[in-house]
């Protein structure tokens, strides 16, 4: 059968014909009908997920949705697409802790979609940010996988909601999501003079660098800020304390990596209540065949996906 592997930790894949999996003890065959493909899956082909520790060649892939014996099920957590062999293969041996049953009234494509990015997206809302339905929300990076569905969950609680993008083109597919208005903005220097009329209260932010403070320079006094990824840049440089503390802002953070199994497996649970209650629906941007795996990574890495993008063995 086909399997996508990494053979070193350059951001190259590769399909190779693999042995048939046989399940071990405490595992079961997974069947995939859709695979999510996530930022995650680049990370780790970059050496960045987990050490750089997985013993190559590697299998990536951390969510999926498919059958068990022809039982619709979807797949997330316990190390799988982590630190053991994941699901862009044909079939795949994985840990029956793993695998959440299916109710009939979410889709596979659904099901494949939501794991990372729904129950991201989930926590930030509820748990992190803890918004409510008197906030004013700005999201930083509205057309993400994660920023999209913020939106949704945002406006489903009524709160207000402004997204940012630095892409033009994208600007309709935020609207689409429920966001009430979009501000186009390239660097983070412009950030601060776009928002400011909005006075967020609330502050969604996977882009760090010198979005984070202006920002801030932007939101209402006792706002929550909450950091969840730094794609523009590690590191803020000359970050302006004065204007965190005179306003009492918070910063309060959120990474998916670190938290327990059983915390994931809830988030997943948690998420896909969301997608039944139409709380929240995954943006699908497109289904390729799982030799085009490479391709779905390309795109994530240099931000051309407004969604999620699956892979269809």
């Amino acid at each position: 059968m086909r399997a996508v592997r990494l053979h070193a930790f350059d951001g190259t894949l590769r399909v190779d014909e693999v042995p048939e999996p046989e399940p071990g003890p405490d595992e079961a065959l997974f069947e995939p009908a859709f695979i999510g493909v996530n930022p995650l899956d680049v990370w780790l082909t970059e050496g960045s997920v987990a050490g750089g520790r997985q013993a190559l060649p590697f299998v990536p892939g951390s969510e999926g949705s498919g059958t068990i014996d022809g039982r619709r099920v979807a797949i997330r957590g316990r190390g799988v697409g982590v630190v053991r062999d994941g699901l862009f293969r044909e079939r795949a041996n994985v840990p029956v802790g793993a695998v959440v049953n299916l109710p009939d009234d979410v889709s596979l494509e659904q099901a494949a979609a939501v794991g990372v990015v729904g129950s991201t997206a989930w926590r930030l809302v509820n748990d992190v940010a803890r918004v409510t339905s008197e906030d004013r929300v700005l999201v930083l990076g509205a057309s993400g996988g994660v920023g999209s569905l913020i939106v949704q969950l945002v406006r489903a609680k009524g709160a207000r909601v402004l997204g940012q993008t630095s892409d033009p083109d994208k600007e309709p597919f935020i609207r689409e999501q429920g966001a009430e208005d979009v501000v186009v903005v390239t660097d983070a220097a412009g950030l601060t003079d776009a928002v400011r009329p909005f006075e967020p209260t609330v502050v969604t932010d996977p882009l760090a660098d010198g979005y984070t403070q202006a920002a801030v320079a932007a939101m209402a006094p006792f706002g929550r800020l909450a950091l969840y990824g730094a794609s523009a840049g590690a590191v803020a440089e000359s970050f302006d304390l004065r204007a965190l503390y005179r306003k009492a802002v918070s910063i309060v953070t959120y990474s998916g990596t670190i938290e327990s199994q059983d915390v994931v497996h809830e988030g997943y649970e948690l998420a896909l209540g969301a997608v039944r209650r139409g709380e929240m629906r995954v943006p699908i941007d497109d289904v390729l065949p799982l030799d085009r795996a490479a391709e779905a990574l390309g795109r994530i890495r240099n931000r051309q996906v407004r969604g999620k993008v699956l892979l269809h063995p």
